[in-house]
């Protein structure tokens, strides 16, 4: 069996809690450090001392470095949590929810939560995560509002957990099926049968493709042509027939 890690879910509410901070001034893509509300020297995705690379103040690292760190981070928690839990079956989300504890607040064993789930009882975890956002000694509103997407997430509460964290993904939409052609109004069809009927009634036809009683400007226009090559063949009759009749006429003579 393969060794547990954490989800995109997990991943998505650390990154939203810790988030990138403290962009080195003048260089885009850089970040130096920062101390966090505890007064923990910090730098990127949250990353300490306390494990994985090390750092001094002041120190510059890019995104890369960052995200690389971060990665590092969450492979050393996710042993931990495995360690630690190994007797505990745990679901994906129960997993997510306590590397992401643990990322915050160092191993679980610091607190009660490995052994409340050793011996079945899962329902107190919320309870024991509420109790862990303090930050030098005082209440911290974005320690309490973590806790409470961490435990929404272990209780499976995932779409909750995301809304919390601030996570925001853009809904899943349905395939495009096979749209038919809408069907004009009754108003307009209706409309249109009575233009029709005046139409006829007038002794017109409605051209093809019109959306009136006029004549098509194409019909028009073949009607005027017709006229005038009737009329030159007219002309042209009548030429040849008074000539032939001349002709005849000097015959005689």
């Amino acid at each position: 069996m393969s060794a547990q890690t954490i989800s995109r879910d997990g991943v998505d509410l650390v990154k939203a809690f810790e988030s990138c901070l403290k962009p080195a001034p003048g260089r885009k893509g850089f970040f130096t450090t920062y101390l966090c509300p505890a007064g923990v020297l910090t730098i990127g995705w949250g990353h300490t001392n306390d494990h994985g690379r090390a750092f001094r103040a002041g120190a510059v690292w890019s995104q890369a470095e960052c995200d690389t760190a971060l990665a590092q981070d969450l492979a050393t928690l996710e042993a931990s949590v495995s360690t630690i839990l190994k007797d505990v079956p745990l679901a994906q989300h129960e997993y997510d929810a306590l590397v992401s504890m643990s990322y915050n607040i160092g191993p679980l064993t610091r607190s009660s939560i490995p052994a409340k789930l050793k011996a079945g009882r899962k329902a107190e975890v919320r309870a024991v995560m509420a109790r862990w956002n303090k930050g030098g000694g005082r209440v911290l509103p974005g320690l309490t509002r973590r806790r409470e997407a961490e435990a929404d997430l272990f209780e499976g509460k995932i779409d909750e957990a995301l809304r919390t964290a601030g996570v925001m993904r853009a809904a899943a939409l349905p395939m495009p099926q096979k749209v038919d052609v809408p069907k004009p109004p009754v108003s307009v069809v209706a409309a249109g049968t009575k233009r029709e009927t005046a139409g006829m009634a007038a002794g017109g036809t409605l051209a093809a493709g019109s959306g009136s009683g006029e004549a098509h400007p194409f019909s028009s226009a073949l009607t005027a042509a017709g006229l005038a090559l009737g009329l030159a063949l007219v002309v042209a009759a009548g030429f040849l027939l008074v000539r032939k009749y001349k002709l005849i006429a000097e015959d005689w003579r």
